[in-house]
């Protein structure tokens, strides 16, 4: 009998976006089948003529009996780049309970390495990321801490630090969370930096 494939799945995000200043509104889309998936980035923009998806590949490679998770991404000109750019990343097997992922951009952010897992019993999150910027004049690598807990009624809070101790703090109930800058040197956020935040996602097959 005729081999059965999956139909392609799309999910539509639409991003409403609260603050002290006037309300703000971002949609996303994206369309995937078989490993492949366009993402339809600010279709809000699409009035304005502006329109540069971006199109991702992921494939599994087996080496040595181990599995390697390969992604190749195009971000055409436009989706917030100035020229095309290619991106090729490559997770690895865990290692001590942490996936180790590479990755290498032909845009400004040129590569960084990202070390992820589960901490105590798995209610704690932990990402460590380092990035190297080989356009950024004096201290070209950047590092970036991410903690995410688990909290009761199924709500989550989220710690984001990078080495200036500049950052963010989230608070995570169901598809509505708030988000708290923090400024350099762990500056806390005024009252009007507070933004609240809400994402809604339909999937279906086409």
């Amino acid at each position: 009998p005729p081999e059965t494939r999956a139909p392609p799945s799309v999910s539509f995000e639409p991003k409403v976006r609260l603050n002290t200043k006037p309300i703000s509104a971002t949609a996303e889309a994206t369309v995937a089948k078989d490993g492949v998936t366009l993402f339809l980035d600010n279709l809000q923009d699409l009035s304005k003529k502006k329109f540069a998806p971006r199109v991702k590949a992921e494939r599994k490679v087996t080496v040595s009996g181990k599995a390697y998770a390969v992604d190749a991404e195009l971000a055409l000109k436009g989706n917030v780049k100035t020229a095309d750019v290619v991106t090729v990343s490559v997770k690895a097997p865990a290692v001590a309970g942490f996936v180790p992922k590479a990755s290498y951009s032909t845009g400004p952010k040129g590569a960084s390495v990202t070390m992820t897992g589960d901490v105590g019993g798995g209610d704690t999150n932990v990402e460590l990321k380092a990035e190297h910027f080989p356009k950024k004049a004096g201290a070209n690598v950047a590092l970036t801490a991410t903690v995410t807990q688990k909290l009761p009624e199924k709500m989550k809070a989220k710690l984001t630090l990078k080495d200036d101790l500049s950052g963010s703090v989230e608070l995570h109930k169901g598809a509505a969370f708030l988000e708290a800058p923090l400024g350099k040197g762990g500056k806390p956020p005024g009252v009007g930096d507070v933004v609240f935040k809400y994402k809604k996602t339909f999937e279906y097959d086409l």
